[in-house]
């Protein structure tokens, strides 16, 4: 659960709300879906194109009758109306891990916590040259009162080739992916 928030920088309320039917990997997307009593922060929907290293991750899913794509209970051999997982519980696993590896927890004293993968994401992205705008869309931010957050208009074709720049897994520090072209 934690890569598929650093690599889609969704809020961990939108994974939690995320259904089998919002992972379309086939037309690689995932899709962020403001439903009635579930909404998005924004109340808009969105989607984010699934970044190749993500895809092996999200392929290996057990979704089969499932309500929920992430449940607090991912046996393969659960099935059913399961309850979708628990972002605190969420939150307190990705702060143990962060203890146990002897990195900064917990937002006391400047540490991380599940959010710090948003935050993530979007620097990573914007470091790796993709343009605001786009990595914007992808977050879901509607906040930007410029001209390009009124007119600019992401194509899902620019959005898969972008996702695709990402240097996710390349052992490639964010500011030198320019360089690999």
């Amino acid at each position: 659960m934690n890569a598929v928030l650093a690599f889609t920088g969704m809020r961990s309320g939108e994974l939690q709300r995320l259904t089998p039917d919002d992972l379309d990997l086939v037309g690689n997307w995932i899709r962020i879906v403001s439903r009635v009593g579930a909404e998005t922060k924004t109340r808009r929907s969105r989607k984010v194109p699934v970044h190749q290293h993500l895809r092996a991750i999200l392929s290996g899913l057990p979704i089969r009758g499932r309500r929920w794509l992430f449940t607090d209970s991912m046996s393969s051999t659960s099935t059913g109306d399961v309850r979708p997982v628990n972002v605190k519980k969420l939150n307190e696993r990705f702060l143990a891990t962060l203890k146990r590896l002897g990195l900064p927890a917990g937002r006391r004293g400047g540490g991380f916590t599940v959010h710090s993968l948003r935050h993530f994401f979007e620097t990573f992205a914007v470091n790796s040259r993709i343009p605001q705008r786009v990595v914007d869309a992808w977050l879901g931010h509607s906040s930007d009162k410029s001209m390009a957050a009124n007119y600019y208009k992401l194509s899902d074709e620019e959005s898969q080739r972008f996702m695709e720049e990402v240097p996710f897994g390349t052992g490639m520090q964010a500011a030198n992916a320019g360089e690999r072209k």
